[in-house]
């Protein structure tokens, strides 16, 4: 791993996603993974045997211990995908983190990281809820949706999705979902006990992502 955090975003690691991922994995990929931080925390957790970092922005320098190899292009490009299973194989686990919004097509980058599966292969994704109350409230009370500089309502951001709408996404080129989950706030902040107040009834407007796994196989919810 990074010997020491990164202050910005590609440096993070992302450990709400361990709720969600399968019980093991030898081949990792991370599509928009940066310094691949998460991807060699992953790497460590079940001591797997290849991890790849593939992102548009160029992090060769100063990849996290434990990543292979960094290949640099967009998931959406469907010669980059013949070109990544050419030179590394399949992979059993793909992680997808805070990246399908930022697309112009995310579908196609679904079907692109699906055909990069190895049998009975599993895609992670996080992908943030615009249901979430810093968003539905101003645009109910106030008719008001303001982009910011970071976060649900990022600038960059080209699409948006809620619960429904991020499993059909993930599940369009035939996956199976197994696993959705909430990325809800931090325990003890006044959100989190306004969530636990309503015994989940408002999940919808406290989860600032869905964390969801989806399977290449016959599995179905669970």
């Amino acid at each position: 791993m990074l010997d020491t955090p990164r202050p910005d975003y590609h440096g993070l690691i992302r450990s709400e996603i361990f709720q969600v991922l399968p019980e093991q994995a030898s081949a990792i990929l991370d599509v928009g993974g940066g310094y691949g931080a998460t991807a060699s925390a992953v790497r460590d957790h079940f001591d797997a045997d290849k991890c790849v970092v593939v992102d548009i922005a160029p992090c060769r320098e100063g990849l996290a211990e434990g990543v292979d190899a960094f290949v640099e292009g967009d998931i959406q490009d469907t010669a980059l995908g013949q070109s990544i299973r050419e030179q590394h194989g399949s992979f059993d686990l793909i992680l997808c983190l805070d990246i399908l919004e930022h697309l112009v097509d995310p579908w196609r980058a679904v079907k692109e990281m699906h055909s990069l599966l190895a049998p009975d292969g599993v895609i992670v994704a996080s992908v943030p809820n615009v249901n979430h109350f810093s968003c539905s409230l101003p645009l109910f009370f106030g008719g008001k949706w303001q982009l910011k500089d970071k976060g649900i309502l990022d600038r960059t951001h080209l699409r948006f999705f809620v619960k429904d709408t991020a499993v059909s996404l993930m599940t369009s080129s035939g996956l199976n979902c197994e696993k959705v989950g909430p990325a809800l706030p931090e325990r003890g902040r006044k959100a989190w006990l306004a969530h636990k107040a309503s015994l989940g009834g408002l999940e919808r407007f406290f989860a600032l992502q869905y964390l969801i796994r989806v399977r290449k196989s016959d599995s179905k919810v669970g």
